[in-house]
Formats: C-alpha cells, sequence, structure tokens
C-alpha cells in the first residue's frame, strides 16, 4: 500500500502546490472585491459540480470493479453510457438556472454575475472530469487520472492567468474562473482517450446490457453524502458574503479553508483505491484484509499530518501573508482552527466510505443532517459578530464531531460483518 499511496500523494500535493500558487498570483493581482467574486464563483462551481453527477462518480469504484471480474462487459458499457447521460440531463437543469439567477441579481456586482455564469457553463465538462477519475481509477489507472486531475487542470489554469497578467490590462474574477472553466474541457479530452485505452477491448463490442434501475437508487447515498460535505465547506465562503460587509474576510477565509485543505490530499489520493479495494473485501467478507488495509492506511497517513498542522499552527500569519497582508489579520486564527478541524477528519475520512459500501446509508444520512444544521445553525450566529474565525469555529464543530461519530458507529458496525 505505502508504494502506491505514496506515488499518488506525490502526485496530489505538486498539484495542490500548483492550486496553491494559483490562489497567490490572484490574490495579489486582483482587487479585493475582484478576488472575492473568485472565491464566490468557485464556491458555487463546487457545489454544482458535487450535485450534477447525482454520486454516479462515486459509485463507480463500487460497482465496476465486481462487473470486470465477472467478466460483464456490457454491463459496465451500460453504466458509463447511463452515467454519461444522467450527468448532461443534470448539468442542464442546475446549470441554466443558475445561471439566470446569477445574471439578474442586483445585488450581486457584474464582475461576480459573469463569473457565476462562466463557472456554469463549464459545468458539463466539470462534471465529466469528476466521473472520469473515478471511472479510470476503477479500471485500474489511477495514476493517469490523478496526473490529469491534479497535475494538468491547474498547470493549464497557471499558465492561462499568467498570459492574462502578461496580455491584459487587468485581470478580472472571471477571467480567472474562465482559464478553469477551458483546463476542464481539456483534461475531458485528455480522460476520454485515457478510458478508451483503460476499458477492455469487449466492452466497446459487447451487447449493451440494459441499465438496472437501481444504479440510481444506489448511487444516491454518495451523492447525498459529497453535496453535504461540499455544503458544510462552502456555506462559510456563502455565510460571509451574504452575512458580513468585509470582503476581505471572505477572501481571508477562502484562502485559509484551501490552505488548512491541502492535508485532505493525503486522504483523497489514496482513498479513490481503498474504496475499489474495499469493494472486493467486503464483497468475500476477508474481514483481516479489511483491517490490514485500514491500519496500513492509519500509519502511513499519521505522520505526514501531524507535520503539516505543525507547520501550520506555528506558521499560520506568515503562509497567509504569501497571499494579501489584510488577509493575514483577518484569516489567522481561522486557519489554525480550520487546520486542527481538516487533520481530524482527514485522519477518519475513510469512515464515511466504509458506511456507504456497507449500505449503511441511515446511519450516514442522520449523521450527516445533524453536522449540516449544526454547522449552519452557528454561522447563523457566528459570523455577523465574529467574521471568517466564527465561520471556521461553525465549520470545525460540525465536521468534527460528525467524523467521531462516524468512527465510532464504523468501529462497532465492523465487528458484525460476517467472516467470509
Amino acid at each position: 500500500m505505502v508504494s502506491w499511496a505514496t506515488k499518488l500523494t506525490v502526485l496530489s500535493l505538486s498539484g495542490q502546490a500548483l492550486v496553491l500558487a494559483i490562489g497567490i498570483s490572484l490574490a495579489r493581482h486582483l482587487s479585493v472585491e475582484g478576488f472575492e467574486s473568485y472565491a464566490v464563483a468557485s464556491a458555487a462551481f463546487i457545489l454544482m459540480v458535487t450535485l450534477v453527477p447525482q454520486g454516479i462518480e462515486k459509485y463507480s469504484l463500487k460497482v465496476i470493479p465486481p462487473l470486470l471480474d465477472r467478466n460483464e462487459a456490457g454491463t459496465v458499457r451500460a453504466y458509463l453510457a447511463f452515467g454519461c447521460r444522467r450527468i448532461l440531463l443534470a448539468c442542464v437543469l442546475v446549470g441554466v438556472p443558475v445561471a439566470l439567477v446569477a445574471w439578474h441579481a442586483d445585488d450581486l456586482r457584474p464582475d461576480t454575475r459573469v463569473a457565476l455564469v462562466i463557472s456554469c457553463a463549464s459545468l458539463p465538462a466539470g462534471a465529466l472530469v469528476h466521473l472520469a477519475i473515478e471511472v479510470l481509477t476503477a479500471l485500474g489507472r489511477p495514476f493517469a487520472a490523478t496526473l490529469i486531475f491534479r497535475i494538468v487542470v491547474p498547470a493549464i489554469v497557471l499558465a492561462l492567468i499568467g498570459a492574462g497578467f502578461v496580455l491584459v490590462p487587468r485581470v478580472h474574477g472571471a477571467t480567472a474562473i474562465a482559464a478553469w472553466g477551458a483546463a476542464w474541457c481539456i483534461a475531458l479530452g485528455m480522460m476520454l482517450v485515457q478510458i478508451r485505452r483503460a476499458v477492455p477491448r469487449d466492452v466497446w463490442f459487447a451487447p449493451a446490457s440494459p441499465a438496472p434501475e437501481d444504479w440510481a437508487r444506489e448511487a444516491r447515498p454518495f451523492w447525498f453524502y459529497r453535496v453535504a460535505m461540499a455544503v458544510l465547506s462552502q456555506a462559510g465562503v456563502v455565510a460571509l458574503d451574504r452575512l458580513q460587509p468585509s470582503a476581505s474576510a471572505v477572501g481571508a477565509f477562502a484562502v485559509a479553508l484551501g490552505i488548512a485543505s491541502i492535508t485532505q490530499v493525503l486522504a483523497t489520493s489514496t482513498n479513490r483505491v481503498y474504496a475499489s479495494r474495499l469493494s472486493r473485501l467486503l464483497d468475500g467478507g476477508d474481514l483481516a484484509a479489511i483491517a490490514a488495509l485500514r491500519r496500513a492506511r492509519l500509519r502511513w497517513i499519521a505522520l505526514p499530518l501531524a507535520v503539516w498542522l505543525i507547520v501550520v499552527l506555528v506558521f499560520a500569519r506568515d503562509i497567509l501573508s504569501l497571499f494579501r497582508p489584510e488577509f493575514a489579520e483577518d484569516g489567522t486564527m481561522p486557519l489554525r482552527l480550520l487546520a486542527i478541524c481538516i487533520a481530524v477528519t482527514t485522519l477518519l475520512s475513510v469512515e464515511p466510505t466504509y458506511f456507504k459500501h456497507r449500505d449503511r446509508n441511515r446511519t450516514l444520512f442522520r449523521s450527516v443532517i445533524a453536522a449540516t444544521v449544526l454547522e449552519l445553525t452557528l454561522l447563523a450566529y457566528l459570523v455577523p459578530a465574529h467574521g471568517a474565525t466564527g465561520a471556521a469555529i461553525a465549520y470545525g464543530v460540525a465536521m468534527t464531531l460528525l467524523y467521531i461519530h462516524l468512527a465510532r458507529q464504523a468501529h462497532l458496525d465492523f465487528r458484525e460483518i460476517p467472516a467470509g
């Protein structure tokens, strides 16, 4: 596990460094209002790109590996077609109304309106890329998927933004969002080439099996969880934009959240492969292998997680100053709070995957709903008075309690699995 985990993490951390460079460049070259427009449009895109796949992308890691093991090529082909159709339809149903509302919203700055419309136009490519990375991982090509998703996409954005700074007198927040849209389109083409190479030849020639009606139903828990996590992570940005008049506070919180979330790469870079393996092990009831996989992951992730946490806690102000001096004033305490919270949730990040693959959806749903209600309530009370720090407290309390509760429930449930 250490070998592939290390390789995936190096790729993901390199990509995160590129994203950090993008954030620093934009924070330094855009006005405070322009960076706020970029942050708000980015948050909206994250919410939409989480919503429209309907869990189909994450469900791929559960359904495709067993189908390949059983040589059900026609069913794999039907699933891929099913996923693309559902996602593209959802992009229309979500993207068009959001774009219309944003364009006619009088309380938004012109730059923010344009940035939101561009985010909606980029949605189909972005959503299909998110499906493609999971499909490629399920097909046994996690490195190619991670390389495109984590390295190629931000590298293209950084190159386009750099060119914009040289060629355009003034770069706006909408310009940066357009760079992301172009990168998603290029990445989608590269992903399709990789999928074409990775899919067994008989998939394209086997008779297409009818799409099982339960695919959409079984994907819903994955969908619900991703949407809830996106709401939990981006609600602070939206709440600050609505309840706190300071554009600096919005930008500082968005930057602090991005920096603290770097540790999540330690989990997301490996959890896709973990989920694919877990699907097979649970299907066979191999409890010893499941336990060994979980222990190996914890041993591998604990040390780098601790090192990063210490760095952020000690140098929080200096890190934020790389973006804008005013962000250091508004974001130092939020960054420290978010770093502690995200370190805990990263360590325990496989617990929701376990519940989804065990079909223990009721426990997961209740826990996530409770955490969402708790965060929104805390945001309403804390943001007006405490700004970015209040948003960080709300997020930290809700997420930490959620993951600790899920870890406890997973430990109890694991003992009930019948051995294969």
